[in-house]
């Protein structure tokens, strides 16, 4: 279970915001002859649901429908008193309660006489929604994730702003660490706390405890620090998630350089196409890159790498997250960063 707090936001994500996804949803679902979209939720498949409702069910388990009109329906087996808060922090979409929500799922859509259902990520929707669904409708499903991901892929104003300050928590959180630490929990605690403490929902550590030994990244707290170790954090805030990556030096003049490197990465890394295109990497001056990898918001999932050295990206994010590794002065450096955040990024999603 998540452990920030939950609640809406207008002036972070608006309900105009939310429902200008919806309609573009709704405009794909029409012209593809759909009557309508279905989307699964739980704890780790929670993107979908977020980006086109703005809340995030972090304890159970879902669905939403979303049909050619009106708002989207939210189906849980939760009470009714559960559903009354969610209410509250999602004023976006209808809450309907069953205790078997795909039963419910298919009378909603026996009452707008649907013929034709599309599901994201239909091989992963368990086969009991499935079967309550049918036994109400025979709905024709049909996988309907590259819709949802061709949909999903253009940049709003919103999300990218949401990005940039979920970043920042993950970027000022870093400076609680102690490069002296020996052992990793002893650098990984204070930042842990300083993240969450800034308003984070959720977040999670590991480590790449001595690059000169191994790039490979752990969660453990009792590990020892070589000379250089890197720092991997990712970050959930309103629904957005952001993976940040740091390497770090006890040794003074390394530390000196690294920190030169991070600072210009800053600078440079939200102007980058979320393309993938190694041509727009930024990499410093003597530098060798040794691999890489984008990660992206990509159906009911948060993040999942997209491309990397031998996978071209295929279809458009709205954002990315790029992870590189190289060598610099003898030393491994890996660092990750947003990518795509750019005002052309927006200008591109509009035309």
């Amino acid at each position: 279970m998540r452990h920030g707090l939950i609640l809406w936001r207008e002036d972070e994500l608006s309900s105009a915001d939310v429902k200008a996804r919806q309609a573009r949803l709704q405009r794909a679902i029409a012209a593809a002859g759909l009557d309508g979209l279905l989307i699964y939720t739980n704890h780790v498949r929670s993107a979908g649901v977020t980006w086109v409702s703005g809340f995030t069910s972090y304890w159970s388990d879902g669905l939403v429908l979303v049909l050619r009109e009106g708002a989207p329906i939210f189906l849980t087996a939760l009470s009714k008193r559960v559903g009354e808060w969610v209410k509250s922090v999602a004023p976006t979409f209808e809450v309907a309660h069953s205790p078997f929500p795909g039963k419910l799922a298919g009378e909603r859509l026996a009452m707008v006489g649907a013929k034709r259902l599309g599901v994201v990520e239909l091989d992963r929707m368990p086969g009991g929604v499935v079967d309550e669904i049918l036994s109400v409708l025979p709905v024709e499903l049909s996988d309907a994730t590259d819709l949802f991901t061709k949909v999903r892929g253009q940049a709003d104003h919103a999300e990218l702003n949401l990005v940039r300050h979920t970043d920042d928590l993950a970027r000022e959180a870093f400076k609680a660490g102690d490069v002296k630490s020996r052992y990793a929990g002893d650098f990984t605690g204070p930042v842990e706390r300083a993240v969450r403490l800034a308003g984070a929902e959720e977040c999670y550590v590991a480590v790449a405890p001595d690059l000169a030994k191994d790039r490979r990244f752990i969660r453990t707290g009792k590990a020892e620090l070589g000379r250089t170790f890197a720092v991997r954090l990712s970050v959930a805030y309103n629904g957005v998630w952001v993976r940040r990556i740091e390497t770090f030096s006890s040794v003074s003049e390394i530390a000196a350089r690294l920190a030169s490197v991070s600072a210009e990465l800053d600078r440079v890394a939200p102007t980058l196409p979320a393309d993938g295109s190694i041509s727009t990497f930024y990499l410093p001056e003597g530098a060798g890159l040794v691999d890489w990898h984008l990660e992206a918001p990509f159906g009911t999932r948060p993040l999942k790498v997209v491309a990397d050295a031998e996978t071209s990206l295929g279809a458009p994010v709205p954002y990315g997250i790029l992870t590189t590794a190289f060598s610099l002065d003898g030393e491994t450096i890996i660092t990750s960063r947003p990518v795509g955040l750019g005002d052309n990024v927006l200008r591109e999603a509009v035309e």
